[in-house]
Formats: structure tokens, C-alpha cells, sequence
């Protein structure tokens, strides 16, 4: 009686660890796309090398994602897509999503050492880029990226 229930569970827990693993591949992937997006619409270098390194770890962090989630037997969500170039406004809300990342990724329980391991790494490599898109708003007129 005891084992099928523990083995429901034990597939429940398993299910969810992939739900929340999609969701952050999905953010994660989506955050990349629009970096890539603002940075090929800024005409100052030095702002569109700081959202290109953004970019590259946002690709990074769905990349380690997307092996956890095969690691579990699970298959990534397709990757997501951005239409047009990216907005001034939609650089500001991804500078807010990434401040909910960061703490999105430290409240999240994780039944591995490993995978906690990831998503203390991830959630400090948000705050970098929390603090580098804070930098390129301030210096970016909102009206020139297309507010």
C-alpha cells in the first residue's frame, strides 16, 4: 500500500521540479532574446556590450536549465519568441523581472544539493545583470530605443 503512494508522490515532487525548471528555462531564455534585441538597437558600444554579456549569461542559465530538465527525463519548452526590437519600456521590465529572478531563485526548495547549488549561481549572476541594466537605463534616452 506504502509504495505505490510513496512512488505518486515521489513522481508528483518530480513533475513539479519540472514545472518550476520550464518556467525558469522560459524566463531565462525570454531574457536573452530581448538583451540580444535591445543591444542590436543601441548606437553606444559600451551599452551594447554590457546587454551582449547579459545576453550570454541569460543563454548560460537556460542552457544549465534545459540539462537539468533533461537530466529529470523531461523535454525543455520550445524556446520562446520576441517579435520586433526591443523597447526601451521592455527593458525596464525586464530590469523588474530580473530583480523578482533573483529572489524567485533563492525561495525555490530543492530536494538537491546540486541543483540548489545552480540556483544560488543563477541568482547571484541576476543581480549582476540587475545592476547592469540599471546601468544602461540610466544612460539610455528612452525615446531613441523606442519607448
Amino acid at each position: 500500500m506504502w509504495k505505490p503512494l510513496w512512488g505518486s508522490l515521489r513522481a508528483q515532487a518530480r513533475q513539479q521540479l519540472l514545472q518550476v525548471l520550464a518556467e525558469r528555462y522560459r524566463d531565462e531564455a525570454s531574457d536573452a532574446i530581448l538583451a540580444e534585441q535591445a543591444a542590436e538597437g543601441l548606437p553606444y558600444p559600451h551599452l551594447r556590450q554590457t546587454l551582449q554579456r547579459i545576453a550570454e549569461r541569460e543563454r548560460q542559465h537556460a542552457q544549465w536549465l534545459e540539462e537539468k530538465i533533461r537530466a529529470l527525463g523531461g523535454t525543455p519548452p520550445p524556446s520562446p519568441t520576441i517579435p520586433g526590437q526591443a523597447t526601451w519600456h521592455e527593458l525596464l521590465a525586464a530590469y523588474e523581472s530580473e530583480k523578482a529572478d533573483k529572489v524567485a531563485y533563492l525561495e525555490n526548495t530543492l530536494p538537491d544539493e546540486e541543483l540548489e547549488a545552480l540556483f544560488h549561481r543563477i541568482a547571484q549572476e541576476e543581480q549582476q545583470n540587475v545592476e547592469e541594466l540599471r546601468q544602461v537605463l540610466t544612460r539610455v534616452d528612452p525615446y531613441g530605443l523606442g519607448a
